[in-house]
């Protein structure tokens, strides 16, 4: 999934705005599946004669048409307090609400336990949720992204709360990441990260998302442990040593850095170090989105598409 801030934001305080795209479903047996097989022409003249009209309802979607995103129709009513960055509204996104193989690969997912859909007429119904482009970089997807959304709900331990499943449907020109350089002074996510792995190494840090004075000494030990140069910085030559390999049934401060990444991305997962399905599903979507091979191992090429920049 594309981080949150790597979309390009609208102008004024909303995130984003959301392009709609109305269609029957197609029936398969008792259940029925959705088909996206509307031309864009077939589309974007809906658009014309019917959806902009509806763009009034939402003021974020008139934004976004004028920020350079193509807006396929108008928001749906139902989606007025959702978002899909751009969407329409405040509704969060889940990466694993969404199926990741099978028959509905991509669509939310309607269990009825976990996850039931909203209006629940993305399978059975005459919606089935809202399509957006932007032409440009977003994310991993350096020229263009497509993007489909479906709206349902999640059960949690307050009761159902409302959730999005994003979905890229095209990706131009998937780009690379490099190792980022973080040294004395930084703060944030990739320092709490390399906190945690010092610790997995054996090198005892407070996870803080500090860099300062213990963990610039925590560095130095490693990189010496390591053979490495003990400068202190945390560089291309000293991530690839200092990553581990995680993959699900892992319990470590490993997975923990791997899980403050993923939330750097909006994944919303808990910090515990238990590599569970929630963790294994946002890896598999990250990794999908990002061009890597959807294994659900947080490999070396993960890590550095995690933590890194494009370039």
């Amino acid at each position: 999934m594309t981080t949150l801030d790597a979309v390009p934001a609208l102008r004024g305080v909303d995130p984003g705005t959301g392009a709609a795209v109305r269609r029957p479903p197609v029936r398969t047996g008792s259940r029925a599946r959705s088909a996206w097989t509307l031309s864009r022409r077939a589309v974007l003249r809906a658009g014309t004669a019917v959806g902009m009209a509806a763009l009034s309802v939402f003021p974020a979607a008139r934004r976004a048409y004028a920020d350079g995103y193509t807006i396929y129709a108008g928001c749906p009513s139902y989606a007025s307090d959702h978002n899909c960055s751009p969407g329409c509204g405040p509704s969060p996104i889940f990466a694993d609400s969404c199926n990741t193989s099978g028959t509905y690969l991509g669509f939310h997912k309607n269990d009825g336990v976990t996850w039931i859909l909203r209006p629940n007429e993305c399978y059975a119904g005459t919606y089935d949720g809202w399509l957006w482009r932007y032409q440009g970089a977003c994310g991993a997807c350096a020229c263009s992204v497509e993007r489909r959304c479906h709206d349902g709900y999640r059960k949690t331990s307050s009761g159902w709360v409302r959730s999005i499943c994003r979905w890229n449907t095209d990706c131009g020109c998937l780009t690379s990441y490099a190792w980022p350089t973080v040294r004395r002074g930084a703060t944030g996510a990739n320092v709490y990260t390399i906190q945690h792995l010092l610790t997995a190494r054996g090198h005892t840090t407070t996870a803080d998302g500090i860099f300062g004075s213990d963990t610039e000494t925590k560095v130095k030990s490693f990189q010496t442990t390591a053979g490495l140069a003990a400068t202190g910085v945390v560089d291309a030559t000293t991530w690839p040593a200092l990553v581990i390999t995680v993959r699900s049934g892992d319990n470590s401060h490993a997975v923990r850095g791997a899980q403050r990444q993923l939330n750097k991305h909006a994944y919303g997962l808990s910090v515990d170090g238990v590599f569970g399905p929630a963790t294994d599903s946002a890896v598999r979507d990250f990794q999908r989105q990002n061009g890597l091979t959807a294994d659900g191992i947080v490999g070396a090429n993960t890590w550095r598409t995690l933590t890194g920049a494009p370039t």
